[in-house]
């Protein structure tokens, strides 16, 4: 009875210290998995590239490459991929000429389009009905906006210097120009003002105004983002020894059940994934062509299309970037060769929405329960809490992770139980 006795005290506390050290390293766990999430992306963006590799790896095994040169090819793709999406990316954006006169542009059409809209075309004007109404309101947005879109005073000098031809690039246009100087009087200021008597003279001496240096930006940024290509080799290299360690942990009796789930949840992720990136595809082609059919140019369609693809992965906010960037060019659009007869600079906005519209229904009708599937089959309910909870704690990672997240605990929990009840554990 005394050796039963104790038999059963130490069992007790074993169990006690299992759950006391349990409890200790998942709070130890959460507490560095908060203190490090800026780290959370770049880790899950290289492991997800390793996830996606692995089966090419195996291929390559297969047909009698050796694992190491296979990593090394590997790991070659990526880094030319990586480079060929910059060097993509780079040439895209506007240089810091189009910058200039893209701000410069979008100043001068924002308060166009308001003018118009509100009848303060004319001089002694007073505004329509809908000035009385909406005009106060507006001219706050409208102030908002230019804080952003505002050349101060280095961007005036700057645009000085190009209109008269810098950095072998050609003078800006004539019409540009007068844009520039619309917005000066759009700000009460003059040509005359001594602000733009010290730009012209920087201009004539052909001195570039002193910018910040954004050095230490750049290395905040690699310092983060350098633990994505480790992340992605030492999975690659890894070949299975973590999965091994932590299955040869589990006792005999779970091995079986555990094995299924495993199974189960890596069938999971990667049904999500090869459904989420079909889908973010679909949307991409459907922006681009949607954008060259209400005319705008072909280059700026396709890029549209590619970062409509891609934000198409992260929930909510999705549309909001096609439908900003279009929203934000059919304001400065002034030729527009569309094949429908009905369009032109004028209704380009509307054409805009009505393109980012038609293709959400269609995202929302066929590419997500038809593409995506029964792996992302969830309540909207968990999938709206979920989202808001994830971003609360963990910021753009969390609202990018949070669904893939929910489907694997979602698939880990019904599987484990299924299989429990399977092997008559529970």
């Amino acid at each position: 009875m005394n050796n039963s006795g104790t038999n059963t005290q130490q069992k007790k506390l074993k169990r006690i210290v299992y759950l006391a050290t349990a409890l200790v390293t998942v709070a130890v766990g959460i507490y560095i998995f908060l203190m490090l999430r800026a780290l959370i992306l770049p880790f899950i963006i290289g492991s997800i590239a390793a996830y996606i590799c692995a089966p090419i790896l195996n291929f390559t095994k297969r047909r009698g490459i050796p694992r190491g040169m296979g990593i090394f090819i590997l790991l070659g793709i990526f880094f030319l991929a990586t480079a060929l999406f910059v060097t993509q990316i780079s040439n895209i954006l506007p240089d810091e000429r189009e910058q200039l006169i893209l701000k410069t542009r979008f100043y001068y059409k924002i308060h166009e389009k308001y003018r118009n809209i509100m009848g303060l075309d004319a001089p002694d004007a007073k505004g329509n009905i809908l000035y009385s109404v909406l005009g106060k309101d507006l001219k706050k947005a409208i102030k908002a906006i230019d804080k952003f879109v505002m050349l101060d005073n280095d961007e005036q000098a700057l645009f000085m210097i190009y209109s008269l031809g810098h950095k072998d690039k050609p003078p800006i246009p004539d019409k540009y120009y007068q844009y520039f100087q619309e917005n000066l009087k759009e700000r009460n200021k003059k040509l005359e003002d001594i602000v733009v008597k010290e730009n012209q003279e920087k201009a004539i001496k052909g001195e570039e105004p002193r910018k910040d240096s954004m050095l230490s930006s750049i290395l905040d940024v690699i310092y983060i983002w350098i633990l994505m290509p480790f992340v992605f080799l030492f999975l690659l290299i890894d070949d299975g020894e973590i999965k091994k360690y932590f299955i040869g942990m589990i006792p005999n009796k779970y091995f079986e059940v555990s094995l299924t789930v495993i199974d189960r949840v890596n069938h999971a992720i990667g049904n999500y994934m090869r459904g989420t990136l079909t889908a973010c595809g679909l949307v991409g082609l459907a922006f681009s062509l949607g954008f060259i059919l209400i005319g705008f140019e072909i280059k700026l369609a396709l890029t549209i299309g590619l970062i409509a693809g891609i934000t198409r992965a992260i929930p909510l906010y999705g549309p909001v970037f096609p439908l900003g960037i279009g929203l934000i060019y059919s304001l400065i659009a002034e030729d527009v060769n569309s094949i429908l007869p009905f369009m032109n600079a004028g209704n380009l906005f509307i054409g805009v929405i009505v393109c980012v519209v038609i293709v959400r229904v269609i995202d929302e009708a066929v590419f997500q329960p038809f593409v995506v599937g029964s792996a992302v089959n969830l309540h909207p309910l968990v999938v709206n809490v979920g989202l808001f909870g994830g971003s609360i704690l963990f910021g753009f990672a969390g609202l990018l992770l949070t669904i893939p997240l929910i489907v694997v605990i979602k698939e880990f929990t019904s599987t484990l139980f299924r299989q429990l009840k399977a092997y008559n554990i529970i």
